[in-house]
C-alpha cells in the first residue's frame, strides 16, 4: 500500500520542468518522440536520480505518485505505456502529448483491463522541451480503478452477496410504491424509504444536485411492506441521528420529529427549526420564523427560551461548535438498494444543520463497505466554529468542514462556512470557501474581503512562484444588509475589488529554489506573480499580448479570455477604478524591482 499512501497527496496537475534534448526546427513531431524516449528511459533510474530531473513545487511524494505508477511498482498491476504510439498535436508554442496507457493484471486469475489516455502538455524554452502539465490525478484514478477491482475482489463480492436479499426484497416492495429509493438498517431491523411520485437521486450528480423532486411524497415501511412512516411528507431523515428512535420529517419547509418504534408522531412538522439541546427538562429549541420556543421531555411546545443559559447558547451559536462526524459506526447511513450503488453511504442530517450549510441537505457517497466499492469519503465532520462581528447589525458564524477522501489527490479536504446574521439571528446569506484558517477583513461598510490560505490554483496556472498565497474571497453589503459574494474571473480579484497597498504584496512567503532544491523564505511576492497580477487585469478586457505563450496561457485557465485589443490604450477607457489604479500601483512596483535605482 506504499504507492497508495503516495497517491493520496497527489495534485490535480502536477506541474513540473524536466530537461531535455535540443529542438530541431526540420522535425518537431520527432524531437518530441525522441524526448519521451528519453523520459522513458529514465523511469529505470532510482528515485534521487529521477527527482534530479524535476525543478518542481510539488513536493518528492507528489512527484514519485506519478513516477512509481509509471514504473510498475506495484506487486501486480501493470502498467503499459506506449509512449511510441502517442498522439502529437501543436497548439501555438505547446505541445498536446496524449500516451496510451493499459494497465493489466498480473500473477492474479484476473484478466482484467483498464485503458487510458495519459496527457501531458510541453512547452518550448531556450531550444529545450518542458514538461508543463502532467495528468496525475486521471492516472491514479485508473490505476486505482483496476488495483481496487481486484485486490479486493473478495471483499467486493462479500458486500454485494450480503445485500443481495435486500435488494430482492426492495423489487418486491416496487409493486407496491411507485419507488424504493434507499434502505437503511436500524436496531437490526431494514427500513426502506418509499415514494409516490418520480423520484431522482439528484444528489449523485455534482452538475444537477441543486435540484430537487417535485410532486413526491415520502415514507418508510418495513421489510414486509408495513408503513412506519406514512407516505406523506416531503423527505424523512435519517433513523436515530439525534436520539433513539427518532426521525426528522419535513413537509413545506416545515419540520417535526416521528418515532419509528411507537409509529407515531411526536412533533408536528410545523417548526422552520429544530435544534436539539438534550440537557436538563429541555429536549430542543424550536424556532418558527423568528419567534423562538422549546420542546420538553414529553414533546410539548412553550414559547420563548426556558432560561438565559439557553438563549445565549443559540445567539451564540453553540449547537453549531460541536463537533458532528458524519461516519457509517456513528450514525444511521442508507443506500440505493442497486448492485451499481453498493457501499455508496447516504445520509440525511438534521435540517438545522443543512439550512446553515454546514452539511448538504442529503450528502453521500460516504463508503459503508469494509474497502471503498462506490462511496470514496470515509467522513466528514465539522472541526471548529466561531462567531465574528462585521458591521453593528450582522455577524457571521464560520464554521470549518473537513473531509477525508479515500482516494484523490489529497487525503483531506478543508472548507469554511460562512453564515450571515442579522440582530434577530435570521440567516441573511451562506457562502462556502475552500480552505481552512479563514480571516475577514471589512474594507468598508459596503465591502467585506475573507482570506484563506490557498496554493492549489496558483500551482496549476502557474500564476506564482509562491506556494503559500492566499485566495481573497469579496462580499458586498447594502444598506439594508443584503449581502452578496461577489463573482470574479481571476485567480486575483483583490485586483478587481480592491486598491491595492502594500499590504497585499507582503507576507511571509515559500518560494522554490531551483538552486538548492529546497523551499526558501521569502517576505516579497516575485516579479511572476506580480506579472501575473497586472496581466490578469489586462486580460480581463481582452488585451492580445505580444507573448503567444501568454495568449495560450489566459485562453487555457478560462473561456472568459477573448484576445481583440493591441494596444492598452483602446479600452482604457473601459477601465474601473481599481483597475486602473492597480495596472499603475503593480506597473510601478515591477519597475522598482526589475530596474536597479539610479
Amino acid at each position: 500500500m506504499k504507492s497508495r499512501s503516495r497517491a493520496a497527496s497527489l495534485c490535480l496537475a502536477v506541474v513540473i520542468v524536466c530537461s531535455c534534448s535540443i529542438l530541431r526546427k526540420e522535425d518537431p513531431e520527432k524531437n518530441v518522440k525522441s524526448f519521451l524516449a528519453e523520459f522513458q528511459e529514465a523511469l529505470t533510474k532510482s528515485d534521487d536520480e529521477i527527482v534530479t530531473y524535476f525543478r518542481s513545487r510539488q513536493n518528492r511524494d507528489a512527484i514519485l505518485s506519478v513516477v512509481n505508477i509509471l514504473q510498475n511498482q506495484d506487486p501486480f498491476i501493470v502498467c503499459d505505456a506506449a509512449f511510441a504510439n502517442s498522439n502529437i498535436t501543436f497548439h501555438h508554442n505547446q505541445v498536446k502529448v496524449e500516451i496510451p496507457i493499459t494497465f493489466r493484471v498480473k500473477d492474479l486469475p484476473s484478466k482484467d483491463k483498464e485503458s487510458f489516455t495519459f496527457e501531458i502538455w510541453l512547452t518550448t524554452e531556450d531550444r529545450t522541451f518542458n514538461i508543463t502539465q502532467l495528468d496525475g490525478e486521471g492516472l491514479y484514478q485508473a490505476f486505482a480503478r483496476i488495483k481496487n477491482r481486484n485486490e479486493w475482489e473478495a471483499d467486493r463480492k462479500l458486500a454485494l452477496q450480503e445485500r443481495l436479499w435486500i435488494y430482492e426484497n426492495a423489487r418486491k416492495l416496487q409493486q407496491t410504491f411507485d419507488s424504493v429509493i434507499w434502505y437503511s438498517t436500524y436496531n437490526l431491523q431494514n427500513y426502506f424509504y418509499v415514494v409516490d411520485g418520480p423520484w431522482t437521486n439528484y444528489f449523485l450528480d455534482n452538475d444537477n444536485r441543486h435540484l430537487r423532486n417535485e410532486g413526491v411524497q415520502m415514507g418508510l415501511v418495513d421489510s414486509k411492506g408495513d408503513t412506519i412512516v406514512p407516505v406523506a411528507y416531503d423527505l424523512i431523515g435519517s433513523i436515530g441521528f439525534e436520539d433513539e428512535n427518532l426521525v426528522e420529517v419535513m413537509l413545506d419547509g416545515k419540520v417535526g420529529y416521528f418515532d419509528v418504534a411507537k409509529k407515531q408522531v411526536l412533533v408536528e412538522p410545523e417548526f422552520d427549526l429544530i435544534i436539539p439541546y438534550g440537557r436538563d427538562h429541555v429536549w430542543a429549541i424550536a424556532k418558527q420564523d423568528s419567534i423562538y420556543g422549546w420542546l420538553d421531555g414529553q414533546f410539548s411546545y412553550h414559547q420563548g427560551f426556558p432560561s438565559e443559559q439557553v438563549r445565549q447558547w443559540v445567539n451564540k451559536f453553540e449547537f453549531l461548535k460541536q463537533n458532528i462526524r458524519l461516519k457509517p459506526d456513528m450514525h444511521t447511513f442508507c443506500e440505493i438498494p442497486s448492485a451499481e450503488q453498493t457501499g455508496n453511504g447516504i445520509i440525511v442530517p438534521p435540517s438545522y444543520l443543512s439550512k446553515h450549510r454546514i452539511f448538504d441537505e442529503i450528502e453521500a457517497n460516504i463508503s459503508t463497505t469494509k474497502v471503498p466499492v462506490n462511496g470514496w469519503t470515509d467522513y466528514k465532520e465539522t472541526t471548529g466554529s466561531f462567531l465574528e462581528t462585521i458591521t453593528d447589525g450582522i455577524q457571521a458564524v464560520v464554521t470549518t468542514i473537513r473531509e477525508r477522501y479515500l482516494d484523490g489527490r489529497e487525503e483531506f479536504y478543508n472548507s469554511s462556512t460562512l453564515v450571515f446574521v442579522n440582530e434577530r439571528l435570521d440567516t441573511l446569506h451562506v457562502a462556502s470557501i475552500s480552505g481552512q484558517e479563514l480571516s475577514m477583513h471589512p474594507i468598508d461598510s459596503t465591502l467585506l474581503e475573507v482570506r484563506t490560505p490557498h496554493d492549489f490554483w496558483f500551482g496549476e496556472y502557474e500564476a506564482s512562484d509562491e506556494t503559500n498565497l492566499y485566495q481573497h474571497t469579496y462580499f458586498s453589503i447594502t444598506e439594508n444588509n443584503e449581502i452578496t459574494q461577489l463573482k470574479s474571473n481571476r485567480l486575483y480579484p483583490q485586483t478587481q475589488f480592491v486598491m491595492l497597498d502594500s499590504s497585499y504584496l507582503m507576507g511571509n512567503f515559500l518560494v522554490y529554489s531551483s538552486v538548492t532544491q529546497k523551499e526558501e523564505s521569502t517576505t516579497f511576492l516575485s516579479v511572476r506573480t506580480l506579472t501575473f497580477m497586472r496581466d490578469e487585469i489586462l486580460a480581463s478586457y481582452g488585451y492580445a499580448f505580444k507573448e503567444k505563450e501568454k495568449i495560450a496561457h489566459f485562453q487555457q485557465i478560462g473561456d472568459w479570455y477573448t484576445p481583440r485589443f493591441a494596444k492598452v490604450e483602446q479600452f482604457e477607457r473601459q477601465l474601473t477604478y481599481n483597475d486602473r489604479y492597480n495596472l499603475k500601483f503593480l506597473n510601478r512596483i515591477l519597475n522598482l524591482i526589475q530596474k536597479p535605482l539610479l
